[in-house]
């Protein structure tokens, strides 16, 4: 079974401690990266692998993957995309295993070095760069479609849903633009849930939706160890609050809930409504209009579904009129998986 605690999370003291024993050690640990890694170009690189293993030990201290990402700009002007991205990929399983032996959390490291890959493999990728938030933002997507497709795809189709809501409610520009990048990460807490749970078909017992119900703190707090993205960890963290006060993880109601949240809220249950999930079949454009206003003042802001209703109605009267695919069965009603589980991804 996976780790069930918030992946990238390492305390502060570890980080430290993990940071000032490479350093301590970057001449040992340079040498051991080369011998991990078969490319031979770096046999007379051992000062590009030190300063390598510098790099690591700033990120790991300050939870900062930027840092890697800058090293990995600077050494790729003297060696190749492939002699770049192989030594870190030595380097981080170096340290991995380092860590284990010096009894640090393997589990919550693996996870934040992986992380830290995925970035410079975006960033040597396209050289002209992303925006760092950006880079940031594909690179959670990354790790969240290796984890499970699905998911990935409801929260870049989530980010879409909020996009349309936002614009239709007139908000500002920041907001929106905020609204959009937390409605794409609302997810990412699922990375930490296990297998068991997040691929569980039918309802869950009431453990496992426990642990489920984790996934909004877990993602906030992942979020929050990141600098780029820790803005959007408050908006991750309340998506699953409810008006009315029974939702989490805090039972907030009302105006205590941000209006961001409320947007992503609206967003998420729409498009899980329908779309196929692991517990139940989509529903109907109809079953999901007829489930928003139910739950309109109690689950979700009804200032937002209103804006919500009429979105969906209009983006499926264009697609009609388009003859494009909307993405909802169109067969009958369908019967809704037990009660274990929210509408809302």
């Amino acid at each position: 079974m996976r780790n069930e605690r918030p992946s990238l999370l390492i305390s502060a003291t570890a980080r430290v401690h993990l940071a000032q024993y490479l350093n301590q050690n970057r001449v040992d640990l340079g040498d051991r990266i080369a011998e991990r890694t078969p490319d031979a170009k770096l046999g007379g690189a051992r000062l590009m692998l030190r300063t390598l293993v510098a790099a690591l030990a700033r990120s790991v201290e300050d939870s900062d993957p930027s840092i890697l990402v800058h090293w990995a700009r600077i050494a790729r002007g003297a060696h190749s995309r492939t002699t770049v991205t192989g030594a870190i990929a030595s380097a981080c399983a170096e340290i991995s295993a380092l860590a284990e032996r010096h009894n640090f959390d393997p589990a919550a490291l693996l996870t934040f070095l992986e992380f830290a890959q995925v970035q410079v493999e975006l960033q040597l990728g396209d050289e002209s760069g992303y925006p760092h938030e950006d880079v940031a933002i594909a690179s959670a997507l990354a790790m969240l479609r290796a984890r499970d497709e699905a998911t990935c795809e409801h929260s870049q189709q989530t980010g879409t849903w909020a996009r349309r809501l936002a614009e239709a409610m007139r908000l500002a520009t920041a907001t929106t633009d905020r609204i959009v990048k937390a409605a794409i990460l609302h997810d990412i807490g699922k990375i930490s849930i296990p297998d068991s749970i997040l691929m569980h078909e039918g309802p869950l017992d009431p453990v496992a939706w426990s642990t489920m119900k984790r996934h909004a703190s877990f993602g906030a707090d992942i979020l929050a160890e990141i600098p780029s993205l820790a803005p959007y960890a408050p908006v991750v963290r309340a998506h699953h609050e409810r008006i009315d006060g029974t939702g989490y993880p805090y039972g907030l109601r009302g105006d205590e809930i941000s209006l961001e949240a409320r947007v992503v809220a609206v967003a998420d249950g729409f498009h899980a409504m329908v779309t196929d999930r692991p517990y139940r079949r989509a529903m109907t454009f109809g079953m999901a209009m007829s489930t928003l206003r139910e739950g309109s003042g109690t689950q979700w802001d009804a200032a937002v579904v209103d804006v919500m209703v009429g979105v969906a109605a209009a983006h499926r009267s264009r697609a009609v009129d388009a003859d494009l695919a909307l993405g909802v069965p169109p067969g009958g009603e369908v019967t809704v998986g037990g009660p274990s589980r929210s509408l809302a991804g």
